[in-house]
């Protein structure tokens, strides 16, 4: 009698529980997994529904405007980890991390949030190899584009590589290691958050934060390349406007001078550019 009272009150507990919608699972959508970087979409669902967020999503935001933006966050290490500043995503992980950004937030839902986790390996005397986790969420909500950073180059442990999960970065994390720097057009909402304004002209340009030996802070332009896409950076970063055939018709006419105004933007990517292009001259 006991135990069926016992085994009834648990039952009541979890269904009480769930019916107050405290159970919450994620749900992962996969977009991007290339050279140990993974980019997906996570929702949230409690009980049998999605947990309503809001995002304005889908959003396109070209991957060359995400890696300057990204080239410009900064952090500050706590005095135990050295007290020194640096780049908040490694630059050989800028364009990949970028690419994979801008593919998922074309995709995402406005409940769904944009999460990375990217390991850079690092040879060490030679023969063995250390991996450093950057993780993040992004999300778009009028028209900001919010950046939450939980790992910034943090060196895995051995046990990983034995099966162990990698900590997903989640929205809260307060990182007691580091603090975020921005700059012009950039709002920190948290130590390790910003609300970028990422349309704001400043962000056709990538650059690195260098530190004088006086300490002073100055920032140094550097340049990027897509590995998908071989345009030089000042087309990249001022695109001009392409040479138009003769015999157009009006809408399409119309239909170019919007696509171009939307390339410099940072609406679209320099590939999605290029097939619309083809579509309005063919007549599609």
């Amino acid at each position: 009698m006991h135990a069926h009272r016992l085994a009834t009150l648990t039952l009541l507990a979890a269904l009480a529980l769930l019916s107050s919608g405290c159970i919450t699972r994620h749900v992962r959508q996969d977009v991007f997994d290339q050279d140990r970087i993974q980019v997906f979409l996570r929702s949230d669902k409690r009980l049998f529904s999605d947990v309503v967020k809001g995002y304005d999503h889908p959003a396109v935001i070209s991957a060359v405007r995400i890696a300057h933006i990204l080239s410009r966050i900064d952090l500050r290490w706590s005095v135990k980890e050295g007290n020194r500043r640096s780049p908040a995503i490694p630059t050989d992980l800028l364009y990949p991390v970028a690419d994979g950004m801008s593919q998922a937030l074309a995709r995402a839902g406005e409940d769904q949030e944009v999460v990375v986790m990217a390991i850079r390996r690092q040879s060490r005397l030679g023969v063995l190899k250390d991996d450093f986790l950057t993780s993040l969420i992004a999300y778009v909500r009028a028209d900001k584009l919010y950046i939450h950073i939980s790992h910034s180059d943090y060196e895995l442990p051995e046990t990983y590589r034995s099966g162990e999960k990698l900590p997903q970065p989640r929205l809260g994390d307060d990182p007691s290691r580091f603090r975020l720097y921005g700059g012009t057009a950039m709002t920190l909402i948290a130590s390790n958050a910003m609300a970028v304004d990422w349309r704001d002209p400043i962000f056709r340009r990538a650059t690195r934060t260098k530190i004088l030996p006086t300490g002073e802070v100055k920032r140094k332009t550097i340049l990027l390349e897509s590995p998908a896409e071989d345009v030089p950076e000042d087309e990249l970063e001022a695109p001009s406007r392409a040479s138009v055939p003769t015999g157009l018709s009006p809408e399409q006419l119309r239909a170019l001078a919007d696509l171009e105004e939307a390339r410099i933007a940072g609406r679209i990517t320099e590939s999605e550019y290029r097939i619309r292009q083809q579509e309005i001259l063919a007549g599609e």
